[in-house]
């Protein structure tokens, strides 16, 4: 028997937003003086500015942040809805060098490595349309060339326009918002 409550239908477009805080942050701390970062305000903005193109998968977006995340941005991550994923560094069993920096490590950022690790873990979803990633770094190319050729539509949002990597590269592989006919990119500093 019917209620007579038409169940509301299925969003077209849900988007798995994966955000690398360290390139957020750091994207932002190396183009202005702290009290010029405005972290929330910029939060704020993507979020807004994530409904244009659908809405999120699990009403949530995902930041994957470093161990020393400090407990004020954690706070305006989860009053924004972004859950916090704690990526721990890896020990290594003996130095290597950086090929970004150049300088010797023993334990390696592993923030890139389980962002894509997620989204390739997500890929079955059959709510998982869009993803939209929130950094600047070549690094994941890969990874959007990837989506792109399962069919998953690809969203950028950047710190700044200088924290991209130099090629553009990602901005390239972003798609058209079929609502707006424009790129989903978004630079953050334009809040």
């Amino acid at each position: 028997m019917e209620s007579g409550l038409n169940p509301s239908p299925e969003p077209a477009n849900q988007i798995l937003l994966l955000f690398d805080w360290e390139n957020f942050f750091y994207g932002l701390f190396n183009h202005y003086v702290s009290a010029e970062m405005y972290i929330e305000r910029r939060i704020e903005g993507l979020m807004r500015w994530t409904k244009g193109i659908g809405e999120l998968l699990g009403d949530r977006g995902i930041v994957f942040a470093p161990e020393h995340l400090s407990s004020i941005h954690q706070e305006i991550c989860v009053k924004n809805g972004l859950w916090l994923m704690t990526c721990p560094k890896k020990h290594l069993n003996h130095a290597e060098r950086n090929l970004k920096s150049g300088k010797l490590e023993i334990r390696v950022d592993t923030v890139d490595e389980t962002i894509i690790r997620y989204a390739k873990a997500m890929v079955g979803h059959p709510k998982f349309k869009t993803i939209c990633l929130v950094s600047g770094d070549n690094d994941y190319v890969p990874l959007f060339q990837e989506m792109g050729q399962l069919g998953i539509k690809r969203a950028l949002a950047a710190p700044t326009l200088e924290s991209l990597s130099k090629t553009k590269e990602l901005i390239n592989l972003a798609d058209i918002n079929p609502r707006t006919n424009e790129k989903m990119v978004l630079i953050l500093d334009k809040f």
